[in-house]
């Protein structure tokens, strides 16, 4: 049986029900010109579940433990989605932002994520670069119903499976 979502399990909580902002991330800054906020007429109608994430978000991720409890640690981030491969594909970064246990630290891009849908093979192909570890985890997703489930291994070689839905 595979986690719902394990990075020793995650949950991350987008804060609001609409973008934080579709032209400037928290910190300030714009997007670059080369990426963009909507699709290519022509991609596939599965990217489109995914690309109601463009924008900007404020989310909080907490880690479940072991044994089930949840730890008391929490990470705030920014999490960016946009169009890329001239609106065919998707990118999201993420980004861990200054909290209480690193006052003073300029926010960091933790890791990116591209996705782009495969119509032949009904599914989504994406790539994970983690810039901690660096190192690159390769995933696979279905969109079912009104999910989307993505499955594979992270970077240790740890099965995951995070599921986005409403």
């Amino acid at each position: 049986m595979i986690p719902h979502f394990n990075f020793c399990a995650l949950v991350f909580l987008l804060l609001s029900s609409q973008p934080l902002s579709a032209q400037e991330g928290l910190d300030g800054s714009r997007p670059s010109p080369a990426t963009g906020r909507t699709l290519h007429p022509d991609a596939p109608p599965e990217t489109k579940m995914l690309s109601q994430l463009f924008g900007t978000w404020d989310g909080y991720q907490v880690r479940r433990n072991q044994d089930g409890t949840w730890a008391s640690d929490t990470t705030h981030s920014e999490w960016r989605w946009y169009a890329i491969l001239d609106g065919h594909g998707i990118q999201d970064d993420w980004i861990k932002l200054e909290t209480a246990d690193n006052p003073g630290q300029l926010p960091q891009v933790v890791g990116t994520n591209i996705r782009i849908y495969n119509a032949t093979e009904d599914q989504w192909h994406m790539a994970w670069i983690d810039k901690t570890n660096r190192t690159l985890a390769s995933f696979t997703a279905k969109n079912v119903n009104d999910t989307v489930i993505m499955s594979g291994k992270n970077a240790t070689g740890r099965q995951v499976r995070i599921t986005f839905f409403n």
